[in-house]
């Protein structure tokens, strides 16, 4: 991880993540956990749980029931992706305890609880962040949603998602719809291919030298900027092969070359896909199905 992270002949950063199915937890707890455990440094940003990539969510659904963990640390963590109103399982219940008639809130979670009139709202999706604590009460609570009228689709995984769709198809003769998340689904796959992909780009701009055309020393570098903010890459340089010496030619010949070049051709960068990506896992029946996306 040392050598991943810089600590090589190169001086390079080689982008690197953590894909888990586990969640139930910020994405920073986590990191900190691991860079502990590996001493060296893992970002917030390297981790992704198996709730992480339901950030794309956020803006599609206003209202959502956040399942699973312990507490308000899922609430929390949903509310830090960006979702607006954020309930849980233990709210429905404190509205109408007849929900789960055989379990009465303890006094630790009550505290964790929000005075909501469900009557007057519409969850638009569950979402399930980790494994849940109270079976009963959220399958319960899970499936008369399904079955109102107002509510069509479940995000669900593992054995929850298998029981309660057992238990609509039960109810309804239809088959649940339900997008998962996690290894070795698409999805995720999708979503970690895109951390990986900015963060290379990331890499990339820390290594290559960007001006702007009108800047003094724009001979010298490798992307100029032109005016519309797009960047070029800086023909001159490229075609003379030399990246170690200055140019001989002034920034003035440097620039009209790369408005010429801007008008006829705009050869603008653009970062290829990885060539070569190393998967490191140790559960078969996840993450080998994951890595053949690729």
């Amino acid at each position: 991880m040392k050598l991943l992270n810089g600590e090589n002949k190169y001086n390079i950063t080689v982008p690197s993540i953590f894909v888990t199915n586990g969640g139930g937890k910020p994405e920073s707890a986590r990191s900190k956990l691991l860079s502990e455990q590996l001493n060296t440094t893992i970002t917030p940003e390297q981790i992704i749980q198996g709730h992480t990539p339901m950030k794309d969510l956020v803006g599609v659904y206003k209202n959502v029931l956040v399942v699973g963990g312990v507490g308000n640390v899922c609430r929390n963590v949903a509310e830090s992706y960006g979702f607006q109103n954020v309930y849980t399982p233990l709210d429905v219940m404190k509205w109408n305890p007849a929900v789960s008639p055989y379990h009465d809130l303890t006094e630790e979670e009550e505290t964790c609880t929000k005075d909501v009139d469900f009557s007057k709202i519409s969850i638009d999706a569950v979402l399930v962040f980790a494994d849940l604590r109270n079976w009963a009460a959220d399958q319960q609570i899970i499936l008369e949603l399904l079955l109102s009228k107002e509510w069509g689709y479940g995000y669900g995984m593992g054995a929850l998602q298998v029981s309660i769709a057992a238990l609509y198809r039960e109810h309804t003769g239809k088959e649940l719809k339900v997008n998962r998340f996690g290894k070795p689904q698409q999805g995720t796959f999708k979503f970690a291919n895109k951390v990986l992909t900015k963060w290379r780009q990331g890499v990339l701009d820390e290594h290559l030298k960007k001006l702007s055309i009108n800047d003094p020393n724009a001979s010298q570098a490798d992307i100029l900027i032109n005016d519309e903010g797009e960047e070029i890459i800086n023909q001159a340089k490229l075609e003379s092969g030399d990246y170690e010496s200055e140019e001989e030619e002034d920034a003035g010949d440097a620039v009209g070359k790369v408005g010429e070049l801007t008008k006829k051709e705009q050869i603008t960068l653009q970062l290829p896909p990885a060539s070569t990506v190393y998967f490191v896992g140790d559960t078969p029946e996840s993450d080998i199905p994951f890595c053949q996306f690729t």
